[in-house]
């Protein structure tokens, strides 16, 4: 559909992402395109085609954050008057999964970093797998020689690492599953075991280890997703693969974001061990590993038991999954490794070769129109 009379609406806190987008998926096309920052001269323009878009705040639902919650009174002042209304969601929460479930309406387009289950009733949903694009870009398009640092196929003194960060509780127990079950000598193991205030600079080893080379200016960093320098290209500390961690391990435990029933969320977490070449336990969310699959992804279920992705209950599942890591620990690495192998390259060459922002833009083209 060829529509050069195109009016479209972001909030003004929306507009460098959505300005981003547009001009690469309409190029000169889009400096034709009416943009609006107030939604009442949007609501009373004529436009052949009209349409609202907004990023979902993160954090969003946080009382602490009352501002990013004016979404939903945005959505609902510009509904009748938009002819699809396009939402960007580069974050999966619980919180954020009742927002999008309060507006799942006819309207409403949905671009979502991982899926909700089950399905909208009445809004359609596309994929926006963000942290797959952000995490790769680094390693594809800046410094790809980075990588040759990694020996995937060798054994390793170490059988894993998990590197859990942040305290939660899915990732408690993960913690205190290692302990209690004596592997934390056969791996590297990381943890941030408290809620107080963090500064990166000053922390224990037994709580974050620093990737050194490369990495300059990374003084007052107090979250992981917080820019830092590496190689003099600036990225989030959390994309940075652990190189001198993983020549170490043979195996990743990825305690991912979340471990909810009703969503799946992926962030650089599960990237970056697939970058790396890795045989991975994953405790996350319900249908991860299914996911990861459609995706075209290859998991390791010829390997170990991966039944644990279908497990409703959720402490049951990450039980079953700490078991394969302990199951894991107990086999020889070199016959791990070799059959991994094929997998992993697979893995590596699907998420290295496939262009992810490309297929969402295309989507995102396709959807602005139709």
């Amino acid at each position: 559909m060829a529509v050069q009379d195109v009016g479209i609406y972001f909030p003004e806190r929306s507009t460098p992402i959505f300005r981003f987008h547009f001009r690469e998926i309409g190029g000169r096309l889009s400096d034709d395109w009416t943009y609006y920052n107030n939604a009442e001269l949007f609501n009373k323009s004529t436009h052949q085609r009209r349409v609202a878009c907004f990023q979902v705040p993160y954090p969003y639902g946080d009382p602490n954050y009352p501002k990013n919650m004016v979404i939903d009174q945005e959505i609902v002042d510009i509904y009748d008057h938009a002819d699809i209304i396009i939402l960007l969601c580069s974050e999966l929460h619980g919180s954020t999964a009742k927002f999008i479930r309060r507006h799942d309406l006819p309207k409403m387009r949905w671009f979502m970093c991982g899926k909700l289950t089950p399905p909208l009733l009445n809004g359609r949903t596309f994929l926006f797998l963000d942290w797959f694009t952000t995490t790769i870009h680094f390693y594809k398009n800046v410094r790809p020689s980075t990588l040759y640092q990694l020996n995937p196929y060798d054994p390793k003194p170490l059988m894993f690492d998990a590197l859990l960060g942040r305290k939660k509780l899915h990732r408690d127990r993960a913690y205190n599953f290692i302990n209690e079950q004596g592997l934390a000598s056969q791996g590297v193991v990381t943890y941030i075991n408290n809620f107080q205030d963090i500064n990166f600079q000053n922390m224990p080893k037994e709580e974050w280890i620093w990737e050194e080379p490369g990495l300059t200016e990374r003084e007052n960093v107090q979250w992981t997703v917080e820019p830092v320098k590496y190689y003099g290209h600036v990225m989030s500390l959390s994309q940075i693969i652990p190189f001198s961690i993983y020549n170490q391990t043979a195996y990743s435990l990825v305690c991912e974001t979340n471990c909810d029933n009703d969503l799946v969320f992926f962030t650089e977490k599960t990237v970056k061990p697939i970058l790396a070449r890795r045989l991975f336990v994953m405790v996350a969310c319900r249908y991860s590993l299914a996911m990861l699959r459609d995706l075209g992804f290859r998991t390791f279920n010829t390997i170990i038991d991966e039944s644990y992705d279908e497990i409703e209950h959720y402490p049951d599942r990450q039980l079953a999954a700490m078991e394969q890591l302990r199951w894991l620990c107990n086999q020889p690495q070199e016959k791990i490794l070799a059959q991994c192998r094929d997998i992993v390259d697979h893995n590596f060459n699907l998420m290295m070769g496939k262009d992810w922002y490309r297929e969402f833009s295309g989507t995102l083209s396709h959807v602005l129109f139709d």
